[in-house]
């Protein structure tokens, strides 16, 4: 049997494998010895290979467990293929273990990977399973809802409209939400989030800092854009964090201006207020919030400079990751834009 759990929202994928690996321990193997897991970038095929065709032992069955191999080379994604298809794992069924040629198909494969291609065909065999996931990154109410719940999963309380001020503040990243729920709760004896403490939380004060940013590149305020910048590096922001959130402004900005390029102008938008906001909102899958401070700084560009910009940002994106210096190339950005 194959399970394949995909998509962006890594921390979801991430809950959803530990959930499969305590349910196989506590109902198929209490030793854990046939639990098996391989990175895929790094193994070969032949150490796939045994641990796919190894017997379970002193158990029905045996789980083996590959991250990442849709980031391994096509030419081992090609061998992982033609090895599923000729141990025709995909058509064994959960409540059949005994499917397949030397009891290969007794294994259950759990392959979990971030965004990938899904041209390929490795893919395209992976999500052919009956038993798949795609975790996306959460948006609007689903991650409203998400908040909600975590924060009672952490004997916590929070009304909606303070769930979705903290949304509204979020990029989908629930590893820094989940992180920032943890924090707000801490030592807390009331374990309820008010709206208040969601205002000095991290997370707030860094959207409200790229607000700034943001702001500042627009009204071509260098001076003041790389302070705020070298400012979030000295208070130990991760560069790449830092560049996906301003990322994620300058492509709510591109496309909160496309939306009133459309034929609603800046002024009836931000007065008329409340109307035209939540279509545009609903229209880009954002919080009424979030287009609401978006719009007057929207104002400012051009539609032929955000799209500048954001291609630009693309750019230091890859050579960032190409491991180039992060506030070099911030630096830079601000400089020549």
């Amino acid at each position: 049997m194959i399970i394949f759990l995909y998509g962006a929202d890594t921390f979801r994928s991430r809950e959803k494998l530990k959930s499969l690996k305590d349910r196989f321990i506590r109902e198929v193997d209490r030793s854990g010895l046939n639990l098996i897991e391989l990175d895929g970038e790094k193994a070969g095929i032949n150490d796939i290979n045994k641990a796919i065709a190894t017997q379970s032992f002193l158990s029905s069955k045996r789980m083996v467990v590959i991250r990442n191999i849709l980031k391994a080379t096509k030419n081992l994604q090609n061998e992982v293929l033609e090895l599923l298809k000729k141990g025709k794992f995909r058509e064994a069924k959960e409540d059949s273990p005994k499917v397949g040629s030397s009891g290969r198909a007794d294994n259950i494969l759990v392959f979990r990977d971030e965004a990938a291609d899904k041209r390929g065909g490795l893919f395209k065999y992976l999500s052919g399973s009956k038993f798949k996931e795609e975790f996306q990154v959460l948006a609007n109410n689903d991650l409203v809802k998400w908040i909600e719940r975590r924060v009672e999963v952490k004997g916590g309380k929070i009304s909606r409209q303070n769930a979705y001020f903290l949304a509204s503040k979020s990029d989908g990243n629930l590893w820094a939400l989940s992180g920032e729920i943890d924090k707000l709760l801490a030592g807390r004896k009331s374990k309820e989030i008010e709206k208040e403490n969601i205002e000095q939380s991290y997370l707030v004060k860094l959207d409200d800092n790229i607000f700034n940013l943001t702001d500042a590149v627009g009204s071509n305020n260098k001076k003041l854009a790389l302070k705020l910048i070298n400012e979030q590096l000295e208070a130990g922001v991760n560069e790449i964090y830092l560049l996906t959130m301003i990322v994620r402004q300058f492509r709510i900005l591109l496309q909160v201006k496309a939306e009133l390029e459309k034929g609603i102008s800046p002024q009836a938008a931000y007065a008329g207020g409340q109307a035209n906001n939540r279509a545009i909102a609903s229209e880009l899958g954002l919080h009424p919030f979030v287009i609401q401070k978006a719009i007057p700084q929207a104002s400012k560009y051009s539609l032929d400079q955000l799209k500048k910009i954001y291609n630009r940002l693309l750019e230091v994106d890859v050579r960032l990751k190409l491991g180039e210096s992060g506030k070099t190339l911030l630096e830079l950005f601000v400089v020549e834009i």
